[in-house]
């Protein structure tokens, strides 16, 4: 059995960028550090005229040259060492608001996506990632899902709010069609692209601006019957564990009677919907509500957060707290159904 890491990531560099061509190498973002307030030196991308973050959020117990996929002989040896078979991939810098404006967006977007797929290219059965689409341009986006599927992509990268509008907005029904039609999971990941929502909460409140805007959009589109809509969309919740399930679920029956309606008790699996969760959660009281089939672990490979636990894979088996069938199900067999994997990984 081959073990799948749902949430690993690649710290953007100026090798990301070298995919930028013609034209759109005006918008080539600039790194830069400066002294903080606090005594340490930040570390920045300038992108579109603003000073963008993300630079910083960088693991001290990977190597630099592995989680900047420098080496991609350095990853694949340092993830056999940490028991990982597979990793799916998500970005770092483009996690947060970038750009308001589409032609930045479109060419950051398809450069990162480029090089990602020349990173799968080195390692197909083990490096697997998500397109970063560009939003504001729903055609781009697209034709950028079907480039990407074709290039190793297993999943659409989304944030928990992206440009002005929440997900269960019908703008993104375009991308639901697609992505079920390209057989590519829903990934919602800890981060939005709103810079009103940044503005509003400041860049150190990333609780509310990264997690809770993630279990809002999960619980939104439950409520709003997107899964419904679209019977073969997979959609999961990415880098923000998972004890927030019970309290979701639990306010979702409620609004469901209120309204007339009942909610499925087997929700997750009927409904397609997985959740990433961490070591430190309290699996046993999660799993009581129906998330045997439908959860999964990542390590946030690569990142200094909270979320990052580099021997997450290993960690959850040594617990003891599960059955070993359940934890073979969330290391292994419920992200290959995620990510539309062979148990193998490829």
């Amino acid at each position: 059995m081959r073990t799948i890491d749902a949430d690993a990531h690649v710290i953007e560099n100026e090798v990301t960028w070298d995919y930028l061509e013609g034209p759109d190498r005006r918008f080539r973002p600039v790194p830069v550090s400066a002294d903080m307030p606090s005594g340490n030196r930040g570390n920045f991308w300038i992108i579109d005229g603003r000073l963008i973050g993300g630079r910083d959020n960088v693991g001290a117990d990977t190597p630099p040259e592995a989680r900047e996929m420098t080496d991609i002989d350095r990853r694949l040896h340092h993830m056999d060492d940490i028991g990982t078979g597979v990793q799916v991939l998500y970005p770092t810098v483009l996690l947060r608001p970038f750009t308001e404006r589409p032609d930045v967006e479109l060419a950051l977007c398809r450069a990162y996506n480029r090089w990602l797929a020349d990173i799968w290219k080195k390692a197909p059965e083990r490096l697997r990632w998500a397109v970063q689409l560009p939003v504001l341009s729903m055609e781009a986006s697209l034709e950028e899902m079907l480039w990407a599927r074709e290039n190793g992509a297993c999943a659409v990268s989304l944030r928990g709010v992206e440009t002005h509008q929440p997900l269960h907005n019908p703008y993104f029904f375009p991308i639901y069609e697609e992505a079920q039609r390209l057989d590519l999971a829903i990934g919602i990941h800890a981060g939005q692209g709103s810079f009103a929502v940044l503005d509003t909460f400041g860049t150190d409140n990333t609780f509310t601006t990264s997690k809770l805007t993630v279990v809002g959009a999960f619980h939104a589109l439950v409520l709003h019957g997107i899964p419904e809509r679209f019977p073969q969309l997979r959609i999961g919740a990415i880098e923000v564990t998972a004890q927030w399930l019970p309290y979701v679920l639990h306010d979702l029956r409620l609004r469901f009677k209120k309204a007339g309606r009942r909610l499925d008790d087997d929700l997750l699996r009927t409904q397609r919907l997985f959740v990433a969760c961490q070591t430190d959660d309290d699996l046993p009281y999660v799993l009581g509500y129906g998330a045997e089939d439908n959860l999964m672990v990542g390590s946030d490979y690569g990142h200094a957060d909270n979320a990052s636990e580099l021997l997450a894979l290993k960690g959850i088996r040594d617990k003891g707290e599960v059955a070993p069938k359940v934890i073979d199900k969330i290391l292994a067999h419920n992200p290959a159904r995620f990510y539309g994997l062979a148990e193998g990984g490829a």
